[in-house]
């Protein structure tokens, strides 16, 4: 981390970021196969937090019939969008390699 001038910075923050969008992930993926009518607040904040890519993959959920009875395969690629994001949080942060 030491090779960029925000590295640590960016380190902790893209951390924290995707550290979040898991446990919003896991904790949403436990309600929905464990409960038999799940209210999932928990998706809700998930969609939320993967701002944008979320909001485009919940848009375009609709566009596909065959897949709009499948919440955990939704879930998963919200957590797969959060942490793209983290790691572009990581990328965009850490600022120029240090000479």
């Amino acid at each position: 981390m030491r090779r960029y001038r925000n590295g640590r910075g960016a380190a902790l923050t893209a951390g924290v970021y995707g550290g979040l969008v898991l446990l919003l992930g896991v904790v949403s993926l436990a309600i929905l196969l464990t409960t038999p009518d799940p209210t999932l607040l928990t998706g809700v904040a998930l969609v939320a937090v993967t701002f944008p890519l979320g909001w485009l993959i919940w848009w375009a959920w609709d566009l596909f019939p065959d897949l709009v009875g499948r919440p955990v395969l939704l879930t998963v690629l919200l957590i797969v969008a959060g942490l793209v994001q983290a790691w572009l949080i990581w990328r965009f942060a850490r600022g120029p390699a240090r000479p």
